[in-house]
């Protein structure tokens, strides 16, 4: 290990201290030196980010004093160890390499009724022993839900923090944005199938955000919202986002969404419609991005032949 990459590994352990409410640290003398011959000088650009990501006020160093006698006992705040799902995991390269996914599951829905297969999926997937293996120690499985009838299904990419913790695709802020998007094509959320790539989040051992799931990981779950298609039977997807267009469309790292965006596509014998998540839209709110959205959606809107008035082709336009 380098002396920056020893810093960067230091530097990110401090940041998880710090939001986990510790303010105060203890090391002793020989610790200082240790660390100080481990990682040599620091070079001009980890330095910057140690002072951009820990903006406190330096403090002024003590000054030294001959003694004999032990150090005066030191205040040290609890240190919370941040939760895992299994107890020896702290770092989601050393959960990769343990856990190892099987085949994808194969699903034969039963006979009946929509509601009846899609409660019997939903079963298949809250009792899944891989995807109850893979949430966090908080983590709720995350499974669609919407209109079985619905002629519009939008596809997202893996929950979020909102979306583990309630158990339901599309809420938090992104949801919000959503539902209002959703609103302004004339429908509502009640009338729309919403679900997921992934049925849990990513783990991963940043302090905040999401990890983009893995091949792996996509393929696992890839049957399990192939099986909601069937049975929702709509007359367009939508894929928000890269990670649902490369599970829908074939995992391709090359490509780019601003490049398929806008164009008709097919997945699973149905006309797919690709654009940006709604939280690609709240990190860049920007009319033109707004815009190019927006007119996805409107070709969603001819595709489902659906009437659209001249204030809902003007949005975002002037």
């Amino acid at each position: 290990m380098t002396p920056e990459d020893a810093t960067i590994a230091l530097l990110e352990e401090l940041k998880r201290q710090r939001v986990e409410g510790v303010r105060e640290i203890f090391l002793q003398d020989d610790t200082l030196t240790a660390l100080s011959n481990h990682l040599g000088p620091i070079s001009t650009p980890v330095a910057k980010k140690i002072k951009a990501a820990i903006p406190y006020p330096s403090v002024p160093p003590l000054e030294k004093k001959e003694t004999t006698s032990l150090p005066e006992p030191v205040h040290i705040q609890p240190v919370h160890t941040v939760p895992t799902k299994e107890k020896e995991i702290s770092a989601f390269e050393t959960h990769e390499s343990k856990q190892k996914f099987p085949p994808p599951p194969e699903l034969d829905l039963p006979a009946g009724s929509k509601l009846d297969q899609w409660k019997w999926l939903r079963g298949k997937v809250k009792a899944c022993e891989v995807c109850n293996r893979e949430l966090g120690p908080t983590g709720n499985i995350v499974f669609g839900g919407g209109s079985l009838d619905a002629e519009l299904f939008f596809c997202g990419e893996a929950p979020g923090v909102d979306e583990e913790k309630e158990g339901e695709a599309f809420v938090g802020p992104a949801g919000d944005l959503l539902n209002r998007i959703i609103g302004a094509m004339g429908m509502s959320r009640e009338s729309v199938y919403l679900a997921n790539i992934m049925n849990w989040r990513p783990l991963h051992t940043q302090a905040f955000g999401n990890r983009p799931p893995s091949v792996d990981e996509m393929s696992f779950c890839l049957p399990y919202l192939r099986a909601q298609v069937e049975i929702v039977k709509p007359k367009v997807l939508v894929c928000l986002g890269k990670v649902a267009t490369d599970a829908l469309l074939g995992h391709d790292p090359k490509r780019r969404l601003s490049d398929c965006r806008g164009q008709w596509s097919e997945a699973l014998g149905i006309p797919t419609m690709v654009t940006y998540h709604p939280s690609y839209l709240l990190h860049n709110p920007s009319k033109t991005s707004k815009r190019k959205v927006w007119d996805d959606l409107l070709l969603v809107m001819e595709k489902l032949g659906m009437p659209i008035s001249a204030k809902q082709r003007g949005f975002f336009s002037s």
